[in-house]
């Protein structure tokens, strides 16, 4: 039985198609089960009218066990949150939770398995003291 040329380069690139895409899916199982140190967090920031906001602005994260805010225990950081500065954009704004070199004062240790339930708390100033 013989096969044509353009049969062979089709089935050549199904099976490298193939293995790319089990080859990225495997990694990425591989590096969803570790901890993270640093979380890209994209939010839109609005005033209270509705505005979309642009200009610096003053962010505190922090991450609980506690839907509300500032009640049950804190999980991260293990001192209080240090605000960072960031460009707002037509309300768009965009960090990387945990991330020392962007003025975190600890990188992000928690283990997300200890929990099933943890809320992050995102504070906002655009004075940065009242938050």
């Amino acid at each position: 039985m013989s096969f044509s040329n353009d049969f062979i380069k089709k089935l050549s690139l199904l099976l490298l198609l193939t293995t790319v895409l089990f080859g990225s899916w495997e990694s990425t199982l591989f590096a969803g089960a570790g901890t993270p140190s640093i979380i890209s967090y994209q939010g839109r920031l609005r005033n209270s009218s509705g505005s979309l906001l642009s200009g610096t602005y003053y962010f505190k994260f922090s991450i609980w066990n506690n839907a509300t805010v500032d009640s049950g225990t804190k999980l991260w950081p293990s001192s209080d949150p240090t605000s960072i500065s960031k460009t707002v954009t037509d309300g768009v704004f965009d960090v990387d939770i945990g991330d020392t070199t962007n003025g975190y004062p600890e990188k992000l240790a928690y283990d997300f398995s200890t929990n099933s339930d943890v809320y992050l708390q995102v504070e906002v100033s655009s004075n940065n003291s009242s938050f």
